[in-house]
Parts: C-alpha cells; sequence; structure tokens
C-alpha cells in the first residue's frame, strides 16, 4: 500500500510540475492583456447572461454533495466489514475523484454567473478573423487543468485498470497542449497563434492514440467476465470524442466564424454533459460491480452450506428443515421437504407441520426441549444480542463440538432408537420484525438399533452425548485459553469431533471454498470498485492469512530457469520438471505429461530458503493450497525438499523421502547443418511466408488523419481570408 502510495504522490507532482511550468512559460511568452483593462472586451462579457451557470451550479453542487454522501457510506461500512472480512479494500477512490470534478466544476460555474469575478483575458485580431477585443475565458482552460487529470485517471487507472505511469503520459500531453491552445488565443503574433493550435492538434493526436492503445491492451487483458467489460471502453472513447468537440468549437471560434458567446455555450454544454455521462457510466458499473459480488459471495456461502448437508447426510439417515417459533417448538415446514416422506413412512403418521418433541417418546420431550435451548444459546454465544451472527474464530475461541441427543421416535407400533442433531442456521440481518424470533435449523437423525450403538461406543462417537445437567461451552469443548484454541484449530487431533454446525464452516473446508485466488476473481479487476479480495471470503469462516502476499522478501534469481529431476521412489518415483518464470511469481508444472500454471512465493531471508508452489489445475474453480518447500541451490542442481507425507508441513532438513534433486535444463546445441543462417529449405519457408504488412501511413489513422485534416484546413481558410 505504501509504495502504490508513493506512486501516486511521485506522478501527482510530475503532473504538477509540469503544468505549472508550462503555464509560466506561455503567460511569459504571450503576455495577455486582462479583459477589464479593455472597454470592449469587458462590455462583451457583461452582456453575457449568466442564469444557467446558477442552475448548473445548483446541479453540481447536488451531485458532489451525493458523491461525498456515499464516499462517507462507503468508508465507514468498509471499516465495519474490516472485522468480518479482513482483506477488504477501500472502493472509495471513485467517489473520492467524483466529489472533487463535481465540486471543481461548481466553484467554476458560480464564477461564471458572476461576471466581476470571471478571469477572462483579450483575443487580439492578430490575423484579422476575429473581431478585436474579444474575451477568451482563461478560467475555462484552468478548469480543465483540473478536471481533465481527474478523467484520465477515472478511465485510464479506475475503470481500466491501467497503471499509473501509463496514464501518466497523455495525461501531461493533454493538459499541455490545453495551455498552448489558451496561449494561442491570448498570443498578438498571427504566426505564433497558428503555430501553437497547429502544435496542440497534433499533441492531441499523440494523446489519444495512446487512450486507444489503453482500450487495446484491457480487451486483450481483462477477464470476460469482468462487471460491465463492454461498457468500461466507453469511458476512454468518450474523452477522445469530447476532446475532438472541443477542438472544433475552438478552431470555429480561432476563423471568427462563431462569437464569443456562442463559444462559452458550446463549451459549457460540452463540459456539463461529458461530466453527467461519466457519472451515469460510474454509476453502472458500480451497481453491476456490487450485483456480481453479491452473487459470488451467495453462491460461495451455497456452495459452503451444500458442503455441510452433504457432511451431515454421511453421518445421518434423514435431514430435515424447521423452524423455532417464539414459542419455543422445533416445527416442521408444513409442505413435503428434505426427508419428511421417508420419516413418515418409517413413523407411519405425518410429519409435515408437526412439533418435533411430538414424535418423541414421552420420557425424551424434556431432554429434547433443554437440548434444543442449549442448541440456540451456542449458537448465540458469546455475541452480543444486537449481533446477528455468532463468530467462532481461531484467536479466541473454537465453537463448542458437536452434540447429538440420544432418544427414542415414536411410531405407531414401535419405538426406533434415534440420535437427533440440530444445526442451526445462521440468521441473517435483514429479516423482518416477526421472523428475528424465529431460527432456522436442520434437523439430522440416525436410526440405529441397541448393537449397532454398543458398537459406536466401543469405538467412540465422533459426537458427544447430549447431558441435560451439563452446559457445554466453547471453553469446555476448546480449552480456556487463547493458545489452546489456536493448537485446537491447527491439529487434526481426533478428540475434536465434528464441528456440525452450519453456523461455523470453518473446520468443514469453507476456507478453501471461500477463499478464491486473485486471478478467478473478475470483480477484483484494476483499482476501481473493485478493489483486491473484496467479500472474496467472509471473514471468521475463512482463512485469515492469503498463501500468497508479495512482499518485501529476499528473492534469488538463480532460480529462473527449467529444472528437471525425479521423485523419490517412496512418493512415486514420477518425472517432474518445472519452469520458473522471471518475475519470481509464475511458473509453470510439468508432471505425467501434464503442464500446470502454478504461483510461487519464496522467502531467502531465512535458512533454509523457503519455497511455495500453488499448482492450479485446469478449469478448476478454486486454488488448492500451496506446497511448502525448502531449497537450495548447489552448483547446476536444485535441491527442492517438500512435505513427506498429507500433513502439508515444510521439511526442516534436507533429507527424507521428500527430497528431490533437480538438474538444470539448458537449450541443446544445433547440428552445424540447421545452425546455417540459410538452407535450401529455410529458403523455401521464407519464400512461403506472407510479405509483411506496410507501415501504416497517417491516412490509416483515424484519430491522427481527423487533427491534421482539422488543422490544415482552418490555415487554409485563415491564408484565403488574409489574402
Amino acid at each position: 500500500m505504501s509504495r502504490m502510495m508513493s506512486t501516486a504522490l511521485g506522478q501527482l507532482a510530475v503532473w504538477i510540475l509540469a503544468t505549472l511550468i508550462t503555464w509560466a512559460l506561455c503567460w511569459r511568452i504571450v503576455s495577455p492583456v486582462n479583459c477589464r483593462e479593455e472597454p470592449s472586451c469587458l462590455r462583451q462579457m457583461q452582456i453575457h447572461p449568466g442564469h444557467y451557470h446558477v442552475i448548473s451550479t445548483t446541479a453540481l453542487t447536488a451531485m458532489a454533495g451525493h458523491e461525498v454522501v456515499g464516499l462517507v457510506a462507503a468508508y465507514f461500512g468498509a471499516q465495519k466489514a474490516r472485522t468480518l472480512i479482513p482483506h477488504i479494500r477501500s472502493r472509495c477512490l471513485p467517489s473520492f475523484l467524483l466529489a472533487v470534478m463535481f465540486g471543481t466544476l461548481a466553484i467554476v460555474e458560480w464564477l461564471f454567473s458572476h461576471s466581476d469575478r470571471t478571469l477572462a483575458h483579450v483575443m487580439h485580431n492578430s490575423d484579422g478573423l476575429t473581431p478585436g477585443a474579444r474575451p477568451t475565458y482563461t478560467l475555462q482552460y484552468l478548469e480543465f487543468n483540473i478536471n481533465v487529470p481527474i478523467l484520465f485517471i477515472l478511465s485510464g487507472y479506475c475503470s481500466l485498470g491501467r497503471p499509473l505511469p501509463e496514464v501518466s503520459r497523455p495525461l501531461v500531453v493533454t493538459n499541455i497542449y490545453i495551455i498552448l491552445a489558451w496561449a494561442a488565443t491570448a498570443t498578438a503574433s498571427g504566426i505564433l497563434k497558428w503555430l501553437l493550435i497547429a502544435t496542440s492538434f497534433g499533441m492531441f493526436a499523440w494523446a489519444s492514440r495512446d487512450i486507444v492503445q489503453w482500450c487495446k491492451e484491457f480487451e486483450r487483458t481483462a477477464p470476460r467476465d469482468l462487471p460491465s467489460r463492454s461498457v468500461r471502453p466507453w469511458i476512454s472513447h468518450g474523452l477522445i470524442v469530447e476532446f475532438l468537440a472541443y477542438g472544433l468549437v475552438y478552431l470555429l471560434s480561432g476563423l471568427g466564424l462563431i462569437c464569443a458567446e456562442t463559444e462559452r455555450k458550446s463549451f459549457f454544454a460540452l463540459t456539463f454533459g461529458s461530466k453527467i455521462a461519466i457519472c451515469a457510466i460510474f454509476v453502472f458499473i458500480r451497481a453491476d460491480e456490487y450485483h456480481k459480488t453479491l452473487t459470488d459471495v451467495l453462491r460461495k456461502v451455497s456452495v459452503s452450506n451444500v458442503g455441510m448437508i452433504s457432511i451431515l447426510r454421511g453421518s445421518f439417515d434423514i435431514l430435515l428443515p424447521c423452524v423455532v417459533d417464539s414459542y419455543g417448538r422445533c416445527k416442521f415446514p408444513p409442505q413435503m421437504s428434505g426427508d419428511m416422506a421417508k420419516l413418515e413412512k418409517i413413523l407411519g403418521c405425518t410429519v409435515a407441520g408437526a412439533n418435533f418433541k411430538d414424535l418423541l417418546a414421552e420420557s425424551d420431550r424434556a431432554d429434547f426441549a433443554a437440548y434444543l435451548r442449549n442448541v440456540i444459546r451456542q449458537a448465540d454465544f458469546p455475541q452480543d444480542t444486537s449481533e446477528s451472527v455468532a463468530l467462532w474464530t481461531c484467536e479466541n475461541a473454537m465453537p463448542p463440538i458437536a452434540q447429538v441427543l440420544n432418544s427414542k421416535l415414536q411410531g405407531r407400533e414401535q419405538k426406533l432408537t434415534a440420535s437427533v442433531h440440530l444445526s442451526v442456521v445462521p440468521k441473517s440481518s435483514g429479516v423482518g420484525r416477526a421472523e428475528r424470533h424465529e431460527r432456522h435449523l436442520v434437523a439430522a437423525i440416525r436410526l440405529s438399533d441397541e448393537i449397532q450403538d454398543a458398537e459406536l461406543d466401543q469405538k467412540g462417537a465422533v459426537f458427544q452425548d447430549f447431558k441435560v445437567n451439563q452446559r457445554q461451552t466453547s471453553e469446555q469443548s476448546t480449552g480456556t485459553n487463547v493458545s489452546d484454541a489456536q493448537t485446537h484449530c491447527d491439529t487434526d487431533s481426533t478428540n475434536s469431533g465434528i464441528v456440525a454446525n452450519l453456523a461455523d464452516l470453518r473446520k468443514l473446508g469453507a476456507s478453501l471454498v471461500l477463499h478464491a485466488s486473485a486471478d478467478e476473481e473478475a470483480s477484483n479487476w484494476g483499482p476501481s470498485l473493485v478493489t483486491d479480495d473484496a467479500l472474496s471470503h467472509l471473514g471468521a469462516m475463512a482463512e485469515q492469512e492469503a498463501a500468497f502476499v508479495k512482499g518485501k522478501v529476499a528473492m534469488d534469481a538463480r532460480l529462473v530457469g527449467t529444472w528437471e529431476g525425479s521423485t523419490s521412489h517412496e512418493l512415486g518415483g514420477y518425472h517432474q520438471r518445472i519452469e520458473f518464470k522471471n518475475d519470481c511469481v509464475n511458473a509453470e508444472v510439468t508432471v505425467m505429461g501434464q503442464t500446470l500454471p502454478a504461483h510461487i512465493s519464496m522467502n531467502c531471508s531465512v535458512e533454509p530458503h523457503r519455497l511455495d508452489i500453488e499448482v492450479i489445475p485446469h478449469g478448476s474453480v478454486m486454488a488448492p493450497p500451496p506446497i511448502p518447500y525448502i531449497f537450495k541451490i548447489v552448483g547446476d542442481s536444485l535441491h527442492l525438499c517438500g512435505p513427506a507425507d498429507s500433513s502439508m508441513k515444510r521439511a526442516k532438513a534436507f533429507e527424507g523421502p521428500g527430497l528431490c534433486i533437480m538438474e538444470r535444463v539448458s537449450l541443446p546445441e544445433l547440428e552445424p547443418e540447421w545452425s546455417r543462417t540459410s538452407s535450401p529449405a529455410s529458403e523455401a519457408a521464407a519464400a512461403a511466408k506472407p510479405p509483411p504488412k506496410p507501415a501504416k501511413s497517417w491516412a490509416s489513422e483515424p484519430i491522427l488523419a481527423a487533427s491534421l485534416t482539422l488543422a490544415v484546413t482552418s490555415t487554409l481558410i485563415a491564408l484565403r481570408k488574409s489574402l
């Protein structure tokens, strides 16, 4: 973050310095005359109507206020969400830039509505084409120098995701030719005027070519499912069209074909209309990003819930949804759902709409009521009553181990021994007032007989047996301090049982389901609303430590290249090939004839050196956890030692079955016959190649052609009028 901030501040300093130097040089060269010093110029400026500037000032102030309120709400909303989503990134930059742009434009429009506060200079009749002593509004060009960089950042950096150094060149060029265009209107020399105009249009073509290149790179690199992918280039293309329209109005004014009042009205319409259009496009992009992010989160949560239900179905025979109402009754829904038909066939009675407690034997109903109260209490503890979801994390305490109630179901002909487990579904903060007193649960029932129960007791049940007189808390099940909870979280002890509660998915693989890699998150494209890890996982239900964080760690450039070697016989003895790219971030792993992309992260500041390789399978929705290695380079050999078993623990020494010694692959030298510069075969292949495409002339570039055509046409008209 600090590196990005320093880059932004450095680029901002360059923009400001280049603009100020250009203003100083042009001011000194043209020596502008204030419009108030010329009576005719002052008279034309005073008759300029200002009522529509008052209207635009009001509208722009309202729009700036709207962006400021949205900015404040987004900032505090992100701060609140950071407690649940540690890696969420602020998306406030576009709103901040829009607020600054609308605020600046509102101030300028307010100054235009008062002629005595408007900054204007005299436009000299240096070439005999314009009426003498007409005003040129310097305030308009100052507003351009402030808001045009904002437009470039919004279109290039925020919308298309281009880096700031790539945005800087057309931005600085545009600011410079805007100042040159102002100097052309304020100079008293006709030759200098048209020289500056021609230079300005040439620089406009240069900057427009860079903007078109932004769009080409965006089309090449942007993910296909990026929100509003086809809409984002509209802003950049619109900037070119807008500046071309400005240039056309400017030329008509310079040739004397329109008066100063018409020029001012045209500039006002273009400025106000373009800002409204850009704001509308960003509203569309933000809405699309929001809905896509929300859809992704709901899909991931749904996948996690499906995984949870799959685990319950593997341990139980019947799964049924139920609702606990304000009276404490656990009732099944009135319509048939889940395994109701199966349970009705077993019990021989109606289950839909029934109270679960009524299906149990009389002796077990009191125990079931106590068990139900305990399940609800565990789901809410230790949360405050104002919160909506219980947050169980490894930093404080793990959730209680899932419990079952051994009871008997009352059938029509006999009683069936069953183990009942209730799993609480997390509450939603958006429910209505009447639904806040209801809790949704999943009831899991495992039918058993006495023999199965005896075998289960001998093996050790994975669920704890609920006892009415013993209240289980997180401290009782997971330890009394933070270190114990952390140890319990990181180890796979069989004593931990199964945390089978829908409100806690962390130990059930939710961290893998909910934690998607950055390359697969299209909504995280660029620095726009969207920002790196926004809503990519659900805080306490996901891993809070990213596998690959690009930090300031020591690298070993000798690792770059291709290495080959064979694993130990204990691990299969297969041949593997790893190609480490020059960026020390990406790699390609070839195993058993399949080549897969991978991300790497190394740390050479510790001994032994560490290397994490995250292999990305083809068509995979999520990236598997990285494989931890240690490595060292001895001569032309790479000693790579990884985990020896499924525990995925990093090795501490270069020994054991996880050690693989790989050799660097060098390119084979060509035989003399094939190393010649030419041969009959190569000459025939060269002759068969299509001729190279001729270089594009200026006529094939539409932007450059339009600019040159306007410049040449205006020059010919000026010479004809002069003669």
